[in-house]
């Protein structure tokens, strides 16, 4: 079957945002420690404000726990959503496969390679460890990503059947 050029516009769109998002995700893991929590501590700084208005009046033992739990929650929240994405893009670029099931299944089963490689890549970066629980909390956002993406496919579906 021949492809035509739109069509080859949309394969190449979808794998050129599916390789970006890859190599933005290797690119945080190349960060090193310092940069890391900076990254995390900006981000902590930004959400404590809505989070816990009462923060500053904490004494300072007080804000060091609540600081580490928060930029814990803050760091897998973000591996979670980095990978939500990435399985997200996955799923739309094994549109040739057309069993959602085995789509998803490939999607997911790509996402976890890629987070155990990046794990992997961690383990050569100074101040950085590779962590299995991180790859089965990046693998867990794929997972959920995926089944969005399957979830707004499926209404999309429905609403063009409707139209017609």
């Amino acid at each position: 079957m021949k492809a035509t050029s739109k069509g080859r516009i949309k394969i190449i769109l979808k794998g050129s945002a599916l390789v970006l998002w890859c190599v933005v995700i290797f690119m945080f893991s190349a960060n090193n420690a310092d940069e890391s929590n900076k990254q995390s501590n900006a981000v902590f700084n930004t959400v404590i404000e809505f989070v816990n208005p009462v923060y500053d009046s904490l004494d300072t033992t007080a804000q060091a726990e609540y600081k580490d739990t928060a930029t814990f929650i803050i760091r897998k929240l973000a591996h979670f959503s980095e990978y939500a994405l990435l399985g997200i893009l996955a799923f739309i670029n094994l549109a040739m496969v057309k069993k959602l099931v085995y789509r998803g299944l490939f999607a997911a089963v790509f996402s976890c390679i890629y987070a155990s490689s990046d794990e992997i890549h961690q383990l050569f970066v100074p101040g950085r460890a590779g962590q299995v629980r991180d790859v089965l909390i990046d693998t867990s956002g794929a997972v959920a990503g995926i089944l969005l993406a399957i979830l707004i496919r499926k209404i999309w579906l429905k609403s063009r059947e409707k139209k017609s």
